[in-house]
C-alpha cells in the first residue's frame, strides 16, 4: 500500500458561555491530540480551534491560557452551526472534527474518531451515543433521538443510530456537498441527512456520553421540531417521493376504503343508491389527489437527481415501481387511454345532453367517468413533464460527453 502524505487534523470546538467546563475539556483535548500524533505516524499535526460564539463570561480567557489552543471570537452569537461554519473557516486541516465544550462527549474519543477515518477512509466517522456504549442521555432527549434517527433512516435507506451527534470527523472535501449547513443547534441532523443522502460514506462508531456540565441550552420540544423540520426539509431537496410519495399512498387507501362499501352494495344488488354520492365525491377526490402527489414526488425526484448529478433515489416501493425511465415515458399513453376510456364510459350521456340538453344517464356513471377522465388528465401531464425532463437530461449528458477535455496546465 502506497503511503499516504501526513495530514492534518483540526479539532472545532463551538463554545458559548462554557467557562466552567472548557478548560478541563481542553487538557484532556490537548493531551488525547498528543496521543494520536504519536500513535499515527500518518497525522502530521492536530490543531485544536475554540470559537467563542460572543460569550457573556470568561470562556474565551480560560480556552487561550491552554497552550496551543487558537482561539476565534465572534462579535455576535451565530448559534452553534454557525459557530463551527466559522471554525472550518479558519482550520487548516484536511480532516476537521469537533465536539461540545460541555464535557458530554469524551476529548480523548477523538483518538478513536481517527483511527476509523485512517482504518476505512470514510467520509465522515461519527460516535454514536445509540451503538452500545454507556450513556447518561436523559430519557427525553434518547427518544427523541431514537425516533429522529428511525426517521432518517426511513427516509435515506441507510440505517443510522444517531442522527445529532455532536462529535464526528469528516474530510474537508465533502463539506461543500453538504451545504447549506443551519448556523442552530440544527446543524449536526442536517449535516446527517445531508451526508446520506449524497450517498457519502458515514460510518458510526460506539462512543460514552456524559452530563454536561451547567445548564443544557437545548430545548427538547423546540429543538426538536427545528430538527424535524430540518430533517424533513433536507429530505425534500433530494427525495421528496419519499415524503409525497407517503402522503399520496395514504389518500389512494382512505379512497379505496370509501369506495369498498359501495362496489360491494353494487356487487349484491346491481345497483348504486343516492346515499353513496357523497362517499364516491370523496372516493375522487381522494384518489386523483394521492395519484397527482405521487406523481409529483416521481418527477421531482428525476429533477432533483438531475441538478445534484446522482441516480434518482429509489430507496421505496414507489420508487423502484415508478422511477423507470421507460416507464415514466409512457405515463402520457396510459393517461391518454384512461381519457378515451371516460369518453367510451359516458358518451351516451355527452351525447343527450349535446342534442337535447338533457342527461339521462345515473350520476354513478357520471362520476366514474369524471374518475378516469382527471386521473388520465394527471396521467398525460406528469407522464409528458417527465419526457420533457428526461430529455434535457439526456441532452445535458450528451453535450458533456462531446465537449473536449479541457487541456493539463503545464
Amino acid at each position: 500500500m502506497a503511503s499516504r502524505t501526513p495530514i492534518a487534523v483540526t479539532v472545532v470546538i463551538p463554545a458559548y458561555n462554557e467557562e466552567r467546563a472548557i478548560g478541563p475539556v481542553l487538557e484532556r483535548l490537548r493531551q488525547a491530540a498528543q496521543t494520536v500524533v504519536a500513535r499515527h505516524a500518518e497525522v502530521a499535526e492536530v490543531e485544536i480551534i475554540v470559537v467563542d460564539d460572543a460569550s457573556r463570561d470568561r470562556t474565551a480567557e480560560v480556552a487561550a491560557a491552554v497552550a496551543g489552543v487558537k482561539v476565534v471570537r465572534l462579535p455576535a452569537n451565530r448559534g452553534y452551526g454557525g459557530a463551527l461554519l466559522a471554525g472550518f473557516a479558519a482550520a487548516r486541516g484536511e480532516w476537521l472534527a469537533f465536539l461540545d465544550a460541555d464535557g458530554t462527549y469524551p476529548p480523548e474519543f477523538i483518538a478513536d474518531l481517527v483511527a476509523a477515518m485512517l482504518d476505512t477512509d470514510a467520509d465522515i466517522v461519527l460516535g454514536s451515543r445509540f451503538a452500545g456504549a454507556a450513556s447518561q442521555m436523559p430519557l427525553v432527549r434518547r427518544v427523541g433521538n431514537v425516533f429522529f434517527a428511525r426517521l432518517l433512516s426511513w427516509l435515506t435507506g441507510r440505517s443510522i443510530t444517531d442522527t445529532a451527534s455532536g462529535m464526528r470527523i469528516f474530510k474537508r472535501s465533502v463539506l461543500e456537498q453538504l451545504r447549506p449547513l443551519p448556523a442552530g443547534l440544527h446543524f449536526t441532523p442536517a449535516m446527517s441527512t445531508a451526508a446520506l443522502h449524497q450517498r457519502l460514506d458515514i460510518r458510526e462508531i460506539p462512543m460514552p456520553y456524559d452530563q454536561r456540565v451547567g445548564a443544557s441550552k437545548l430545548n427538547p420540544v423546540v429543538d426538536g421540531l427545528r430538527f424535524l423540520a430540518i430533517i424533513l426539509g433536507t429530505a425534500h431537496r433530494y427525495n421528496p417521493l419519499k415524503i409525497f410519495g407517503a402522503l399520496g399512498a395514504l389518500l389512494l387507501a382512505v379512497g379505496i376504503g370509501f369506495g369498498v362499501g359501495p362496489v360491494a352494495y353494487y356487487l349484491s344488488v346491481q345497483r348504486v343508491e343516492d346515499w353513496a354520492i357523497y362517499r364516491l365525491l370523496a372516493v375522487l377526490v381522494a384518489v386523483v389527489s394521492g395519484i397527482n402527489l405521487i406523481f409529483f414526488g416521481a418527477v421531482a425526484n428525476v429533477v432533483l437527481a438531475a441538478t445534484h448529478r446522482l441516480p434518482p433515489f429509489r430507496n421505496s416501493v414507489l420508487g423502484r415501481l415508478l422511477l423507470r425511465p421507460a416507464l415514466l415515458r409512457q405515463c402520457w399513453l396510459l393517461g391518454v387511454l384512461l381519457m378515451l376510456a371516460a369518453l367510451a364510459l359516458d358518451w351516451s350521456g355527452i351525447y343527450s345532453y349535446l342534442t337535447t340538453g338533457l342527461v339521462f344517464s345515473h350520476w354513478s356513471y357520471v362520476v366514474t367517468g369524471a374518475l378516469l377522465f382527471l386521473l388520465g388528465l394527471s396521467f398525460a401531464l406528469w407522464g409528458s413533464l417527465v419526457r420533457t425532463v428526461l430529455e434535457v437530461v439526456d441532452r445535458a449528458a450528451r453535450r458533456e460527453a462531446e465537449e473536449p477535455a479541457a487541456p493539463e496546465r503545464s
